[in-house]
């Protein structure tokens, strides 16, 4: 028989969401270089850091979480 993972579709849908977060803010901070204001630029690249870590910290906490359900 098949096993089915019980959190399958969590994973999935979680999985997209990192790839759309880290993809949206590389593409902000490549684009805040094109921008006139420097203060602008700054807000843009900091809040897509900001973004990046919350991905990073997103991965972390489904490998804590596997991790305790195996």
């Amino acid at each position: 028989m098949i096993k089915d993972s019980p959190l399958g579709s969590v994973k999935a849908a979680l999985g997209c969401g990192i790839v759309i977060i880290f993809f949206t803010a590389l593409l902000g901070i490549a684009v805040s270089f094109f921008a006139k204001d420097p203060a602008l630029a700054w807000t843009i690249r900091k809040r897509c850091i900001i973004g990046i870590i919350i991905g990073i910290l997103m991965i972390v906490a489904w490998k804590i979480y596997r991790n305790h359900y195996d």
